[in-house]
């Protein structure tokens, strides 16, 4: 079991949060979100400000696409990097416990795994990779991996998710990877912005992203 160390670990998720397939699938009804269509609309934007190099990268795919099904919600997230679209398809389970219990981190209902899935777009996500091996300059002709990516997921909130909410909840991710530890990173789920964000923990991480995300 993948322990927190700190709450300053969390509260550096909370602070970027402020900066930055199951059956009977349907679109939403706009009744808690908004609509697939108007989602659609949304402008895509950069993935990143920053540039090659070892500081540590945040990022940001928005969400162009959203299924809800009888427990999840299917985000389809994109944004424009050297021109090319990037993106992956992210579903993420509603309900997650909190993970901060008066105050504290708990390891014994915050970590859950598979309640937070990564699968491919096709070309715009082999596209993703490429931008983050360029970004993290670590070169790879590798696309993403055909298999979902299941990491570990902490919750880093004083409440459960709940995603008919328009508000933003935090994570740390731990992916599994063939060429070091698990991968830790910041992810954030904004249903007010319809965005995914997410950043480095630390540069040492960066090999270990790549491998969780090609599968290689």
């Amino acid at each position: 079991m993948y322990k927190i160390q700190s709450i300053a670990l969390l509260a550096t998720a909370t602070m970027m949060v402020a900066a930055c397939g199951n059956s009977n699938q349907k679109k939403t009804d706009g009744s808690d979100t908004a609509t697939a269509n108007t989602i659609e609309r949304v402008r895509i934007e950069q993935l990143t400000n920053g540039t090659p190099g070892p500081e540590k990268k945040n990022f940001f795919l928005r969400i162009t696409d959203e299924v809800k099904t009888d427990s999840s919600r299917i985000y389809t997230t994109k944004s424009i990097y050297n021109k090319d679209t990037v993106g992956a398809k992210i579903e993420v389970v509603d309900f997650i416990p909190a993970g901060i219990i008066d105050g504290q981190p708990s390891d014994d209902v915050g970590f859950t795994k598979g309640k937070i899935k990564i699968t491919t777009l096709g070309t715009q996500s082999d596209n993703l990779v490429k931008a983050l091996g360029e970004l993290f300059q670590i070169p790879t002709t590798d696309g993403f991996t055909k298999e979902v990516v299941l990491p570990n997921v902490f919750s880093s909130n004083k409440v459960n998710v709940d995603l008919s909410k328009k508000t933003a909840y935090s994570f740390k991710l731990f992916l599994e990877n063939k060429k070091a530890e698990p991968a830790e990173l910041f992810f954030n789920v904004d249903t007010y912005k319809h965005s995914i964000e997410f950043s480095e923990k630390d540069p040492s991480f960066r090999a270990g992203f790549i491998s969780a995300l090609t599968g290689k």
